[in-house]
């Protein structure tokens, strides 16, 4: 028993044991008695720096389950204090987890460590370590009892999920081809989904599998297998001579580098060829190096560490071992950097009569493989060549090899049809196919050289401009490529050819001034008010670096400034040209303004005018005008700093504020400084320019009037008195009986719901003799009483003000919405009937639920489905989808579109004459106590409402229905918007500065407050705190590889880093329904009236004690339930309380992060959203298994995996659970242990102290875990700290995704793991085992900064990439 941990029992309930901290002893973020007060408070549990006052937390969640935190900042103090834990409750503390590895994982991880770095791990000795000097049975329960995963609790999860309805009770192994034999293939250069193919054709024998891959690829013949007498003839006799006779020569010159693998079938020759390494080689910058641990006992290991208390009485030389270091890619090559010819012989093969099979490969990590391949093909080429002679050919072909110009041309050469999936065809392929002038199919574009496709190309560019014709497009764009992502920047033309274009531009504009096509256009933009200020706007923007543009709607200022600009110098005698850009807020703003100035200037889009959006442009050389949004300038920014070329920059919309806008208005100022030939132009349609003009020195401001037609405003007591609408009192848009603010009219009576017939009683009771007194302006209307409402409100009908006193003011109220429609297209008015209607709704859930309703109503329902056209409009919908909303429908059918605030400034759609809005925009919010952005529904601001209003005055008289009352738009909107950047999380722009060379000698704080409205001082530290906890800054708040990539995705950066886990690991099916679950709000419902039935069904679907693993469970239940129909689907969420809007959307967010990922290299690159919704209608799913590849989703059903990967993504958000000490009942049997009740159970987080479970937890409630370690999304404050979406994680996830320092110490004759400097701490049954888990961890640290460094590098063909995950993924599956 010597060296076993042994459980310590104190005095009961008196927190037990000597060392315990006592009443009057200072506590984590606490105090002693005498001490002063920190002002952050101090209970035990640590401060977490914030209260909220004025809230029950017996009701508040019961109410508002699944809603965020109130955005007001009143709500909040600081000095947070958690409750004390009363001194008369069990004590509680961490169970001490046993570190367990089976004999065999053992063997495993020193096989492994021992490939890796081709000896013995060096062990330190027992007497090495650190003896720590602490009390661990303080604060953990000590116990002999190794850690148990399986059969622990309810909610386990055993291995795979193969089945959705019901969890196995033991891990299954999938069904899927032999893995080993992909790799193998794929090691060659084939893409994966040919290698299964091929393997399932050939019953998975690999060598036949390679032999089929190369005949399919090369017109290799394989003949038939010749029979026994033909072996022994003559002529075989002598090809087989001949092979010998090679062989021998092919031994004395290589040596030990020939290998006969298989007699008379496979030769095996391992190459040392230096210049390809050479060619290979990158320049790394400052490359991490990776120490190998050396150990000497009479090295005194205190003295390499820094210091040693011992000094010079110390029995140890004081000594520094030097080790040796090697690079990341010296590791690489050290390891197998051997490159591999393999000449096989099938039967029948009449070698050297004819060509063998050679196949060409290699370790080496920055040769991708389908270079490979490109090398195979030219030995086979020349073989096919040489072999004519019936010479043998091997030692020709290995000595072109040594060609440095043969082998720079093969690797720089793009992948072959064979590297890449069926389904994807070269970009020259689609242009050919496209423009449908060869005739030729995909399929004969095959057989044919990738330089016989750009011949074909060339010319047909070539013809086209010889002909002049307009709409050639073009892209002269040269790749950049950093940390494996390409950027697509313009290519630098010379001045001879550009003169040259300049000139025809010229010549062309000349011509067209003649044009009756071009003089109606003129005529047409002439009606514009901006028209008549060009010369004025013109003379500004020449004598000023700023200027200021300030036009309200329909002043022309979007589409003619631009052209005011580009039209003086194309009259301009001089041959200089402009070069303008300008950015627009959203993809559908660039694309369609883009296409109505290339319709005014009578050109096709994609000439003089085009647009660029992320992964989709219409642009060529001629392109003097170019419309995109504003992330791709900012994206340009990273390789192109000075915005070399660009001589015009426009940037419209710059009242919305939006967190881009401000961002670059800061670059610009700062980039104006170098570039004083710059133009800047700010436009838009209300802002406050003083703002803006004092930002630039006070540079100059134009006025453009408004051509806009009287718009009638009317609010929300109109619509209702206007169609007579009857609110019930049962209604879903009622006010409910907790939130119901509605006040007797006698004071003290206090506040409840007043039922229907209690307001008629008031309203009747109202005459001329009673006395109400007025209500102050700062009251809102909901929190008035009936009388006062009625004084308010005394001009419209009584049945107005009791429709007004029972609804519900918060909720948008959709059958008002329909009884205002049916109002416009059927009520008695003087209005014209004959316009579109514009909806603004807040978000997706909005439009699609209005949509849904209109459908199925009885006025524009199917019935009369011919005489409206019903258009929904929104960011995520396509470019395709989004055009609907500008046709003009036939005579007598009535368009309705149904947007969100997209349509607010962004686009004008002309025929609108009719706006209803709903008064909501949801807005990026973060909440410090969440830690994470949402998405939240607020009011629009005052600016907001006059832009909605404008909308209507396009092309008549117009009318605009605010579902808000007058009184809230007068007194309680706000005048403008809050800007994006004080109310957004500053994680992705603090990326942003870093990633941009502009501010390379700058610091965070310093280029974040020269912002416009800067952001507050603790929110920048924040974000660059929990930035170097993800891994995403380093301690120098320097740029790693992830921060690059988390940086170029437009997602908060945990999720970022969960998406880029999954893909590594393997499970990105699995990772992405995650992170679409942590973008957007859970799936499940909880009606107020069947809330336990739903809490039930929730539990069904529960696993692994973790809310994002039962999500993931609930979506794949859909997913095989949409597979079967839409009707089963819709069942399915009935029966299972889920939203299907909400998992819709789910199922969208994940098919947009696939093509993210793509766009970043570490998925199949070229895959666009649009492939993953063609594959999910044609498989019935949402098309990311389809689109990714089975080789991505190997592992998306290893539920144990999957919430390890979450433990990188979501860490430092750990949460202990602290239970009390164990106890028995006694029974027949023997002693049996009880499980904690959940009152006895704490939680506490590192920062913030003690927190609870939310109730809407699938661990609310839980009473056992087999492990004390949480890892959380969020936090939500009310009375108390909770948690909400956590999952249960074990040892390993945490030893190995777990950030920071895995350290190994010893403590009372047990050695201790730790993490995060001893918060989270396991036992280790030997040193032995303590050691292999730290080296595992190292290693996979390294493989992950190197992979994604390199996202081209496929880990299952690298031998070091691919050996580290699977020893990973088994020890995490299987201990």
């Amino acid at each position: 028993m010597e060296g076993r941990p042994v459980k310590r029992r104190g005095r009961p309930n008196r927190g037990g044991g000597r060392f315990t901290r006592g009443r009057g002893q200072r506590g984590r973020g606490g105090r002693g008695r005498g001490q002063q007060a920190s002002p952050r408070g101090g209970s035990r549990g640590g401060g977490s720096g914030f209260t909220r006052k004025g809230l029950d937390d017996k009701y508040d969640w019961e109410d508002h389950p699944l809603d965020g935190l109130p955005l007001d900042d009143d709500d909040y103090d600081r000095g947070y204090t958690a409750p004390k834990r009363r001194h008369n409750g069990p004590q509680v503390k961490v169970t001490m987890q046993h570190l367990q590895m089976s004999t065999e994982n053992q063997e495993m991880v020193r096989d492994m460590l021992r490939d890796l770095h081709g000896e013995e791990l060096d062990m330190p000795e027992q007497d090495e370590y650190d003896e720590l000097d602490t009390r661990d049975n303080h604060h953990y329960w000590i116990t002999q009892q190794p850690l148990q995963i399986e059969d622990g609790c309810s909610f386990a999860f055993y291995g795979h999920a193969e089945d959705v309805g019901e969890t196995p009770k033991r891990a299954k192994a999938p069904k899927t081809i032999n893995q080993f034999g992909i790799q193998k293939l794929a090691r060659y250069g084939f893409d994966k989904e040919r290698c299964i193919e091929a393997l399932k054709a050939c019953d998975e024998d690999i060598g036949a599998s390679l032999e089929r891959l190369l005949c399919e690829s090369f017109n290799l013949l394989k003949v038939d297998v010749p029979q026994d007498g033909e072996q022994t003839s003559e002529e075989w006799q002598e090809i087989l001579d001949a092979r010998m006779e090679e062989m021998t020569a092919l031994q004395s010159i290589y040596d030990d580098k020939f290998e006969e693998r298989i007699a008379n079938k496979i030769w095996i020759l391992h190459l040392d060829l230096e210049s390809l390494n050479q060619i290979l080689h990158p320049t790394p910058s400052k490359p991490r190096q990776m120490v190998k641990r050396q150990y000497d006992k009479n090295i005194c290991k205190y003295f390499q560490k820094g210091s040693c208390k011992f000094g010079s009485k110390c029995r140890h030389k004081h000594s520094v071992l030097n080790p040796d270091e090697d690079s990341v890619e010296e590791q690489h090559t050290k390891m197998n950097s051997s490159y591999q010819l393999e000449v096989r012989f099938p039967p029948g093969n009449k070698y050297p009569r004819e060509p063998p099979f050679l196949v060409f490969s290699s370790s080496h990590p920055f040769l991708p493989t389908h270079s490979c391949l490109h090398i195979t093909r030219f030995l086979i080429e020349e073989a096919k060549s040489l072999s004519e002679h019936h010479e043998p050919v091997i030692f020709t072909l290995l000595s072109l090899l040594e060609d440095d110009g043969v082998l720079q041309s093969l690797v720089e050469q793009p992948p072959l049809e064979f590297s890449v999936p069926k389904a994807i065809i070269s970009r020259n392929q689609f242009r050919i196919l496209e423009e449908g002038n060869f005739g030729a199919s995909a399929d004969q574009g095959v057989d044919d050289d990738e330089e016989d496709d750009d011949e074909q190309v060339a010319k047909m560019v070539e013809m086209m401009e010889k002909e002049g014709e307009k709409n050639a497009v073009v892209e002269e764009v040269i790749p950049t490529q950093k940390y494996g992502r390409k950027d697509v920047v313009p290519r630098r033309i010379n001045k001879t050819e550009l003169f040259k274009k300049n000139r025809l531009m010229k010549d062309d504009f000349e011509k067209k001034q003649s044009s009756g096509s071009y003089k109606n256009m003129i005529a047409q933009r002439g009606k514009l008010p901006a028209w008549d200020r060009q010369d004025e706007i013109v003379e500004t923007i020449e004598s000023n670096q700023v200027v200021v543009i300030s036009g309200m709607t329909g002043c022309g200022k979007t589409t003619q400034v631009p052209q005011f600009i580009l039209d003086k110098y194309l009259r301009s005698k001089s041959m200089k040209m402009c070069n303008i850009i300008c950015t627009q807020p959203r993809r559908i703003s660039a694309i369609s303004v883009a296409e109505r100035v290339a319709d005014e200037r009578c050109e096709k889009l994609g000439r003089s005018v085009g647009y660029q959006i992320r992964l989709e442009s219409k642009q060529s050389a001629w392109t003097r005008l170019l419309f995109c949004t504003t992330g791709i300038i900012l994206r340009q920014l990273e390789g192109d700093p000075s915005l070399e070329g660009v001589t015009h920059l426009i940037i419209d919309e710059v009242h919305e504020r939006s967190e881009d806008s401000d961002f670059l208005i800061m670059i610009l100022r700062n980039l104006l400084r170098v570039r004083h030939d710059l133009k800047v132009i700010l436009m838009s349609a209300t802002l406050n320019a003083d703002l803006f003009s004092h930002y630039f020195k006070e540079c100059p401001v134009l006025e453009i009037p408004g051509r806009t037609f009287p718009v009638d405003q009317f609010f929300l007591e109109d619509a209702i008195e206007y169609t007579r609408f009857v609110m019930e009192e049962n209604s879903a848009y009622a006010r409910p009986i907790k939130r119901s603010n509605a006040m007797r009219a006698q004071p003290g009576r206090g506040q409840g719901r007043i039922s229907a017939d209690d307001i008629h009683d008031e309203l009747e009771e109202i005459g001329n003799t009673v006395m109400v007194e007025p209500a102050k302006d700062n009251i809102r209307d909901d929190n008035l009483s009936v009388k006062q409402l009625f004084y308010r409100y005394s001009e419209y009908h009584k049945s107005t003000i009791k429709a007004m006193a029972i609804m519900d003011m918060e909720k948008i109220n959709f059958d008002l919405i329909v009884a205002i429609l049916e109002w416009i297209v059927g009520g008695k008015h003087e209005y014209r009937k004959d316009g579109a209607i514009l909806i603004f709704m807040p978000g997706f859930a909005e439009i699609q639920t209005l949509y849904d309703m209109l459908m199925t109503s009885k006025e524009f329902g199917s019935r009369n489905r011919g005489r409206y056209k019903i258009v929904p409009l929104h960011s995520s919908l396509s470019s395709e989808d989004q055009h609907a909303v500008f046709s003009r429908p036939r005579e007598g059918v009535t368009k309705i579109v149904i947007s969100t605030n997209i349509a607010e400034t962004s686009i004008t759609i002309d025929d609108v004459v009719f706006v209803i809005d709903a008064g909501r925009m949801k807005e990026k919010r973060y909440d410090s106590c969440k830690g994470m952005e949402s998405l939240e529904m607020v009011w629009v601001s005052r600016a907001n409402a006059q832009q909605r209003k404008g909308r209507a005055g396009r092309v008549a008289s117009g009318v605009c229905f605010h579902l808000f009352t007058q009184h809230r738009f007068e007194h309680h909107l706000r005048p403008q918007p809050i800007p994006e950047i004080q109310r957004a999380p500053l994680e992705q722009i603090v990326l942003r500065i870093k990633m941009l060379p502009l501010f390379k000698k700058h610091g965070i704080q310093e280029v974040l407050e020269s912002l416009l409205e800067p952001p507050k001082g603790d929110a920048i530290h924040n974000a660059i705190k929990r930035l170097q906890d993800l891994g995403a800054l380093d301690d120098l708040q320097e740029l790693t590889p992830l921060g690059y990539h988390v940086g170029s995705l437009p997602v908060d950066v945990r999720i970022g880093k969960l998406m880029l886990l999954g893909a590594i690991f393997r499970c990105l099916d699995a990772a992405l329904t995650i992170a679409a679950t942590l973008s957007s709000k859970s799936p499940f419902v909880s009606p107020f009236d069947k809330r336990d039935e739903a809490d039930k069904k929730k539990l069904e679907f529960a696993v692994g004690n973790s809310d994002h693993l039962t999500m993931l469970k609930a979506y794949m239940g859909w997913i095989e339930a949409k597979e079967k129909g839409s009707h089963n689907q819709y069942v399915f969420c009935r029966e299972n309380f889920l939203s299907i809007k909400s998992l819709q959307m789910l199922c969208s967010l994940k098919q947009q992060f696939v093509e993210l990922l793509s766009d970043i290299g570490f998925v199949k690159e070229g895959v666009t959203l649009r492939d993953v919704e063609r594959a999910a209608r044609t498989g019935g799913r949402d098309g990311v298994l389809e689109a990714t590849g089975q080789e991505a989703n190997v592992n998306s059903k290893n539920w144990k995996l999957v919430s390890a990967v979450l433990v990188g993504a979501l860490y430092p958000n750990v949460v202990q659970i602290l239970v009390p000490e164990t106890r028995y009942s006694q029974s027949s049997g023997g002693a049996i242990m009880k499980a904690p009740r959940p009152e006895e159970m704490k939680f506490k987080t590192k920062m913030d102290g003690y927190v609870s479970v939310h109730p809407s937890s699938v661990n609310f409630q839980v009473r056992h875990y087999d492990s004390p370690y949480l890892v959380y999304h969020e936090k939500v404050k009310t009375s108390k700290v909770y948690i909400r979406d956590c999952t249960m994680v074990s040892v390993y996830p945490l030893l190995l995704f777990g950030g920071g320092t895995l350290s190994v110490e010893l403590s009372k004759g047990s050695f201790i793991l730790s993490v995060d400097d001893g918060w989270i701490r396991f036992m280790a049954g030997s040193h032995q085992i303590a050691e292999l888990v730290k080296e595992l961890k190292n290693e996979l640290d390294q493989l992950l900064a190197d992979k994604i460094k390199m996202p081209h590098m496929d880990l299952c063909t690298c031998p070091r990439g691919s050996t580290i995950i699977a020893t990973i993924v088994k020890l995490i599956t299987t201990q």
